[in-house]
């Protein structure tokens, strides 16, 4: 394995334990061990106690909720880099989070509204009506926020990271963006076809955005900002689900052009801008020295 130099620190460096305990694959089911219980008590809090409130109370405990899960994947992904890896999650930096983030939700709203006014052009896309319910607004960033910021923790800074450790840059891309892909079978109205776009989608765009600052708050940014301005306010399906937007439309016209149930997400428009995006940041990510090889 061959490591570039970094002019900011690289956490991309081999642990100092070189035990079969400490293999990258290995490594990947620790830290799966450190963030799934987190998940499940998230889950069984929704079930047991949320599930049982209405009114103000509700609303209010979702945000809180919110607020206590990302802290605690924050924690408990920090506290497996520092226990098992001995290291300092570089990747989570608090430096420039803020500024990351933005810029990715920019790029990602902004690759939205660019398919929609193509859609628009097209005639395929109109808006009915608009929602009063501007809450929503809150309520789907949010939401968004946290689903980009778990999957972005799940598959780059585990997945992805770790396999590039094992086999280099260019496999660790394959090799997540498959998983990805494949994860999203299982949504409502997935073919493998829709696996095949999500593959591009999101394991390239995102995993490229990664890899370019080697931190994950671009990624969450473009992640979170792709979903947010689709669903939530657009008011198209994000990834098979039906969502109500700010923007209520009617949607017609070729699948290839819309993406049909499944969303813009499997339109060959949406595919073919986020295969570009993802080439531009690879590039960029290749000119900084980012790629690891074995």
């Amino acid at each position: 394995m061959t490591y570039p130099i970094h002019k900011e620190p690289c956490y991309f460096t081999a642990v100092s334990d070189r035990t079969p305990w400490m293999h990258p694959g290995l490594r990947i089911i620790w830290a799966m061990c450190f963030i799934a219980p987190v998940l499940v008590i998230d889950k069984l809090f929704k079930k047991l106690v949320m599930s049982h409130l209405d009114g103000g109370l509700l609303i209010g405990l979702k945000y809180a909720e919110a607020v206590l899960f990302f802290a605690l994947f924050l924690v408990m992904y920090r506290q497996y880099a520092r226990l098992i890896e001995k290291r300092q999650p570089f990747e989570l930096t608090y430096q420039g989070a803020l500024q990351e983030f933005v810029k990715g939700s920019a790029i990602g709203g902004g690759m939205v509204a660019f398919i929609v006014g193509l859609l628009i052009m097209s005639g395929c896309y109109q808006v009915i009506s608009c929602t009063d319910k501007f809450r929503i607004v809150v309520d789907y960033f949010v939401k968004f926020t946290m689903g980009a910021f778990f999957e972005e923790i799940l598959f780059r800074l585990i997945i992805f990271r770790l396999t590039e450790e094992w086999l280099g840059s260019v496999w660790a891309i394959v090799i997540q963006s498959m998983l990805f892909g494949l994860a999203h079978l299982a949504n409502e109205n997935a073919t493998l076809f829709t696996s095949l776009t999500i593959m591009i989608v999101g394991g390239i765009t995102y995993t490229a955005a990664f890899i370019y600052t080697h931190r994950a708050w671009l990624a969450v940014g473009i992640h979170m900002g792709w979903n947010y301005f689709q669903s939530g306010i657009f008011g198209m399906p994000n990834s098979g689900s039906a969502y109500k937007g700010v923007f209520l439309p009617q949607i017609s016209g070729p699948e290839w052009l819309t993406g049909g149930a499944f969303g813009i997400e499997a339109s060959i428009p949406a595919v073919s801008l986020n295969l570009l995006v993802g080439i531009v940041l690879l590039y960029l990510a290749a000119q900084r020295g980012h790629f690891l090889t074995r």
